[in-house]
């Protein structure tokens, strides 16, 4: 038989857990005790693909690519003929402010087409690293060219028309030569390309 200072010690001490489970709303759990559980049969948590894991698991378009080339090179045919009519004009002293402001205007667009070039994703072309350098040389001319015609344009108006800025017209016509010259080569990697994908091909002087 339990004696009964024993059983009165027991209890007491029962009564004073019960007294203290009862104050702190009884065992607290926090997420971390807690864990995951992942029921049979059903998929556990997943996480999306990012765009960049997407883009990287589809196969580049080489049709889209070269369509996207062939944009660039209606873009610098547009400044081209810009160009040209800017030139006749300051040849002509007719508007040669706005024909100046044309020929500013070409060489930024210039720019922007030599930085297309540069963005452009060629990946899924056999030859495209190839013909970005081909078209970045020939457009650098472009430039270069377009330039020393601003120069020219702004020497023919200060002299008031009177044959001014000669030698920055002859500057300007040399780098026409080397960028006609780099289309030529770009060209004759470009056209098979373009025929492949069904675009049409080009001359030199549209580009």
């Amino acid at each position: 038989m339990v004696p009964l200072t024993v059983l009165a010690v027991v209890l007491v001490i029962a009564g004073t857990v019960i007294a203290m489970v009862r104050m702190t709303g009884g065992p607290r759990y926090t997420p971390a005790a807690l864990g995951t559980t992942v029921s049979p049969g059903r998929p556990g948590p997943t996480t999306a693909a990012s765009p960049a894991d997407a883009a990287a698991g589809s196969r580049a378009d080489p049709r889209a690519q070269a369509a996207a080339l062939d944009a660039l090179l209606d873009a610098s045919g547009a400044s081209r003929t810009k160009l040209n009519d800017a030139i006749a004009r300051v040849e002509e002293c007719t508007r040669i402010e706005q024909a100046i402001v044309d020929l500013r205007t070409v060489g930024t667009e210039r720019q922007a087409q030599l930085d297309g070039v540069a963005a452009a994703d060629l990946s899924a072309l056999p030859e495209g690293e190839r013909l970005r350098a081909l078209l970045t040389e020939a457009l650098g001319y472009s430039l270069a060219a377009d330039r020393s015609f601003v120069l020219w344009g702004q020497a023919v108006r200060g002299g008031g028309c009177d044959g001014g800025g000669r030698a920055d017209h002859r500057e300007a016509q040399r780098q026409s030569k080397l960028a006609g010259d780099a289309k030529e080569r770009f060209l004759a990697g470009w056209n098979p390309v373009a025929t492949r994908h069904g675009l049409r091909e080009r001359a030199a002087t549209g580009i």
